[in-house]
C-alpha cells in the first residue's frame, strides 16, 4: 500500500464570504483578471483547461462552472435568511461563524488520472492544453463527495460545490451552512457548535471522524488512503502558517540550487563534448600525417586526462543534484500535508518465547514438580509483561511530553491572538475617527459635492483640481495616489477612492483652518 496516495480535506470556519472568494470559487472571471492573478508566482489558473471545471448544482447534477445566474455570496445570503440568522452588531469585536469552507483533495498524481486518465498534462504557466477532455472518474468522485456532504448536513444546506481541474491538482471548493436545533423550540437555526463541536477537544474528535467516514464512504472507492489528521501534531514548535512559509523558502532554496547545479552539469557535459571532438580531431590529424605519433600521444593523454577530470565533477554534480530531487521532492511533499500531520501511538512488537514446561514429570513428588514448573511459568511470563509495560510507559510519557509541547505552542498562539486583537481595537478606534469625520463631512453639502466629484475623477482615471473655495485658486493634493492595483476588485478600488477623497477634502480644510489662524 503506497501510503502517500491519501485523500485530503480542509475545514475552516467563516464569519463572513466576501464576493471575491465567491468570483474566484466560480471563476467569474474575465482574461484580464486571470493574467493579472497568474503573475503572482504562487499562482498557475491555466485558461485552456477552465472548460473543464463544472459544479455539482442543488438538484445533485453536473452542471458547468457558474451556470447559476444568482453569484455564491447572494445564495449563502439567502439561505442564512431563510434561517433567521442575524450576527452581532456591527460595532462588535466578534462575530459568530456562519458557514464552513470545504476543500477536498487528494494525492496530486491520483487526482490528475481521475481528472484527464492516461492523457499528456502540461503543468508549466502559460501552457497549452486544449486538447484535454474530463474524464468521468473526477465526475464520479465528486458525486461521491456531494452525497457524503449532503448526508452530514443536508442537501440545502450546501450552498456552492465546485469543483477546479484548472490548478495544479484538481480538488473541489464546497461552501456549507452548519445547522442544528435549537434545544428549547426545536427550530433549525445556524449553529457551528451542532456540526464541529463547542470546543477545540470536541472539534478535534468530530475531525477524526469526518476523515475516518470520507475515506470509508469515498476515498477507498478511488485508492485513496485515510487522510491525517492534525492532532498530536508537533510540526517544529511553529504556528502552521509559518510552518509552511518555512518549507516554502526552503522548497524555493532547493529549486534555486538545482538550477544552478543543472546549469553546471551542461557546461560540463558541453566541455566533454568539446574535449571528445578534439580527440577525434587528433586521430584524424594522425591518420593523415599531419601530426607525428610522439605528439599525437601526448595530446591524446592531455586530452583524456581533462575529460577523465571533468567526467569526475560531472558525477560528482550529479550525486548533489539527484540529492537536492529528493530533498526538493521531500519538501514539497511536507508543505502539501501540513495541514496534516500526527504523531501515531507507536504499535510495539515485542519478542518472545511463549512460557512452556521444560521437565517430564516424575513418578514420585509432582506436587514439588507442579509448584516448580508453575513459579518458572509465571517468572517468563511476568517478565514478558513487564517489557510491554515498560515500553507503552516509555511511549506514553513521550506523548505526554508531545502534547505538553504543542500546549505551550498554542498559548504562544493565543497570546499572538491577544496582541492582533489589542492591535484590531486600536485601528477599530482609528477608523471609527475616521468615520465620524466623514460622516461630518457628508452633512455639509458643498464638502459633500466636493468629496464624491473627486471621487468619481479617480474612479474614471481623469485628473481634477479641486477649488478652494472663499480665496479663489486650485488646491492639488500632496495626497499619493498609485491609481488601480493588478489585482484589486471593482468594489475595493471604489471604496479606496472615496476615503482617498476623503482624506483629500479633509487635508484642505485643515490647510484653510490653520490659514485662518
Amino acid at each position: 500500500m503506497n501510503t502517500d496516495i491519501k485523500q485530503a480535506m480542509h475545514v475552516e470556519a467563516a464569519k463572513s464570504f466576501s464576493s471575491a472568494e465567491a468570483n474566484e470559487n466560480e471563476r467569474r472571471w474575465n482574461d484580464d483578471k486571470i493574467d493579472r492573478k497568474n503573475q503572482d508566482s504562487t499562482n498557475n489558473y491555466d485558461k485552456t483547461r477552465m472548460k473543464l471545471n463544472f459544479e455539482i448544482g442543488s438538484d445533485g447534477k453536473i452542471h458547468s462552472l457558474g451556470y447559476h445566474e444568482k453569484p455564491l455570496e447572494v445564495r449563502l445570503q439567502e439561505r442564512l435568511t431563510e434561517l433567521g440568522w442575524k450576527p452581532f452588531k456591527q460595532d462588535s469585536k466578534i462575530q459568530p461563524n456562519c458557514c464552513a469552507r470545504f476543500i477536498f483533495g487528494g494525492n496530486h498524481d491520483r487526482t490528475i488520472e481521475m481528472a484527464f486518465g492516461n492523457q499528456a498534462v502540461n503543468l508549466e504557466k502559460d501552457a497549452d492544453n486544449s486538447h484535454l477532455h474530463r474524464c468521468e472518474e473526477i465526475e464520479h468522485w465528486a458525486k461521491d463527495v456531494y452525497d457524503w456532504c449532503t448526508k452530514r448536513y443536508g442537501q440545502e444546506n450546501i450552498v456552492g460545490f465546485q469543483v477546479h481541474l484548472d490548478e495544479s491538482s484538481p480538488h473541489i471548493h464546497a461552501l456549507i451552512v452548519p445547522v442544528g436545533q435549537r434545544t428549547k423550540s426545536g427550530r433549525e437555526c445556524v449553529m457551528w457548535s451542532a456540526k464541529f463541536g463547542k470546543n477545540r477537544f470536541e472539534y478535534g474528535q468530530i475531525l477524526k471522524e469526518m476523515h475516518t467516514s470520507l475515506y470509508e464512504d469515498v476515498g477507498s472507492k478511488y485508492g485513496l488512503e485515510r487522510g491525517d489528521s492534525i492532532d498530536g501534531r508537533n510540526v517544529q514548535h511553529l504556528h502552521k502558517r509559518d510552518y509552511i512559509r518555512k518549507l516554502t523558502k526552503e522548497a524555493k532554496q532547493a529549486e534555486k540550487a538545482i538550477k544552478g547545479l543543472q546549469t553546471m552539469i551542461q557546461k560540463l557535459e558541453a566541455q566533454i563534448y568539446n574535449y571528445q571532438t578534439q580527440l577525434e580531431e587528433t586521430d584524424k590529424s594522425l591518420a593523415s600525417g599531419q601530426i607525428e605519433l610522439r605528439e599525437y600521444e601526448s595530446r591524446k593523454s592531455e586530452i583524456l586526462k581533462q575529460i577523465s577530470e571533468y567526467q569526475s565533477k560531472l558525477e560528482d554534480k550529479s550525486n548533489k543534484l539527484h540529492e537536492k530531487e529528493q530533498e526538493l521532492e521531500l519538501l514539497t511533499k511536507d508543505a502539501a500535508n501540513a495541514s496534516s500531520v500526527i504523531q501515531p501511538f507507536r504499535n510495539y512488537k515485542v519478542d518472545f518465547t511463549a512460557p512452556q514446561i521444560i521437565e517430564k514429570p516424575p513418578m514420585f513428588g509432582t506436587d514439588k514438580w507442579l509448584e516448580r514448573q508453575n513459579k518458572y511459568i509465571s517468572n517468563q511470563f511476568t517478565a514478558i509483561v513487564r517489557k510491554i509495560e515498560y515500553l507503552y510507559m516509555k511511549e506514553a510519557a513521550s506523548q505526554v511530553e508531545t502534547a505538553q509541547r504543542n500546549v505551550l505552542a498554542d498559548y504562544g498562539e493565543l497570546f499572538q491572538l491577544r496582541r492582533d486583537v489589542k492591535m484590531l481595537a486600536e485601528n477599530y478606534d482609528n477608523l471609527k475617527s475616521i468615520f465620524e469625520t466623514m460622516l461630518d463631512q457628508m452633512a455639509n453639502h458643498s464638502i459633500r459635492s466636493k468629496i464624491f466629484a473627486i471621487a468619481d475623477a479617480l474612479i474614471c482615471g481623469t485628473p481634477i483640481s479641486v477649488s478652494s473655495g472663499g480665496g479663489g485658486g486650485n488646491f492639488s493634493s500632496d495626497l499619493r495616489w498609485d491609481g488601480r492595483r493588478p489585482d484589486e476588485e471593482e468594489e475595493e478600488y471604489r471604496r479606496r477612492c472615496l476615503m482617498f477623497a476623503i482624506g483629500t477634502v479633509k487635508k484642505q480644510n485643515e490647510k484653510k483652518s490653520y490659514r485662518k489662524r
